[in-house]
């Protein structure tokens, strides 16, 4: 029996798109890995699931039960529960007190319930039963997203958001996370992935949908994906989409994290110095020109 269904969603930011059409759904016990390039779409189909922002169009149904205009209280207390990318957890409290939030949220907070929730998790991850009184900021990147995603379990979830959980850990901490995802799905659980090791989300994925500007270009199980779908997505290379919309304002700006090798980076300072500008500006015209095929990125012309 289908758990989720996603149909037609669409979810706009003022005048801009960020999810154009995209449908998905998962029974109790799969994990579907939602796949794309940054911007296409993914983290604001999680959080339109959650109530964490209203779709403009389209149907979300758990259980057979709409969602729509239900408040993200009301969706985590129907078993829905979201770990957002960068944690997200509260750092001047204590891991306990962490741990305890995520009962509060789901509205699980009181009696033996509650205390056999958070020792489960605890069993989980030892390391927060050690450091269970410890401020959970103090803590490791990859032990606070331990705590992420134990806040997130004590609630007991049918259905788990699991929004870059790997992102900036180390690889033995990204194969522990990996683990514990197939041992959820062992139990039941249904799990959403947004994940930006695809390798290793393919391995534990039954089905997997590829956003490419808000839109699924390609769905189905791991083996049926090609690695052009892909890499069409993380890369460019797909058609325009048929759409229009409607232009930023020239001044509007977004600010990105981009990795560049040394040999790029000193040239990047270095044409940066000779035009007497910000390498941020610098770079924000080069990658412009790049996406406009203009030939002469990051060239002012004189006022």
């Amino acid at each position: 029996m289908t758990l989720l269904e996603v149909e037609g969603l669409r979810v706009t930011y003022g005048g801009v798109v960020a999810v154009r059409d995209v449908s998905l759904s998962l029974a109790a016990g799969e994990v579907l890995a939602v796949l794309g390039a940054n911007g296409a779409g993914k983290t604001t189909t999680l959080l339109a699931v959650s109530g964490l922002v209203r779709a403009k169009a389209g149907i979300i149904r758990f259980d057979g039960q709409s969602l729509a205009g239900r408040s993200p209280e009301a969706i985590a207390r129907q078993g829905i529960a979201h770990v957002p990318a960068g944690r997200g957890i509260f750092p001047g409290l204590t891991v306990a007190d962490n741990l305890r939030m995520g009962l509060y949220g789901s509205g699980r907070d009181r009696g033996v319930d509650a205390r056999s929730a958070i020792d489960e998790v605890l069993d989980t991850f030892p390391i927060l039963r050690e450091r269970r009184n410890q401020p959970a900021g103090t803590m490791s990147g990859g032990q606070q997203q331990q705590l992420a995603i134990g806040r997130a379990l004590v609630q007991r979830p049918r259905l788990l958001l699991l929004d870059e959980m790997s992102m900036g850990l180390a690889p033995s901490i990204v194969a522990d996370l990996f683990g514990l995802v197939a041992t959820l799905k062992a139990q039941g659980i249904a799990i959403v992935m947004v994940e930006q090791f695809v390798g290793q989300a393919l391995k534990v994925a039954d089905r997997a949908v590829v956003l490419e500007q808000g839109s699924v270009v390609a769905a189905g199980a791991p083996a049926e994906l090609s690695s052009d779908d892909i890499a069409a997505a993380y890369l460019g290379g797909g058609g325009a989409p048929e759409v229009t919309v409607r232009p930023a304002p020239a001044g509007a700006r977004e600010h990105l994290a981009v990795s560049v090798s040394g040999s790029e980076a000193r040239r990047l300072h270095a044409l940066a110095a000779a035009q007497g500008r910000p390498v941020d500006d610098v770079l924000g015209d080069l990658l412009a020109g790049a996406l406009s095929g203009d030939n002469e990125p990051g060239r002012r012309s004189s006022r």
